[in-house]
């Protein structure tokens, strides 16, 4: 192989590996706003539903306060 071919593997490994985060967090905003808009929608709403969804609130506020 010569030198800029190897060179063009290493970007598109490095390019592959950035890009695999991005669309898993945006996979789960998605899944996370599809989710919330049932909750809002319906009235009927379980009872774990409902605590998944405080628990997921409480963790986002403590994660962005240890951010800081």
């Amino acid at each position: 192989m010569t030198t800029a071919a190897i060179i063009a593997c290493v970007i598109v490994i490095l390019l592959a590996l950035l890009c695999i985060p991005l669309i898993k967090s945006s996979l789960a905003k998605k899944r996370k706003r599809v989710v919330e808009k049932q909750l809002k929608e319906s009235k009927h709403v379980t009872e774990k539903e409902k605590i998944r969804v405080y628990l997921d609130k409480i963790n986002d506020e403590t994660r962005s306060k240890h951010r800081t």
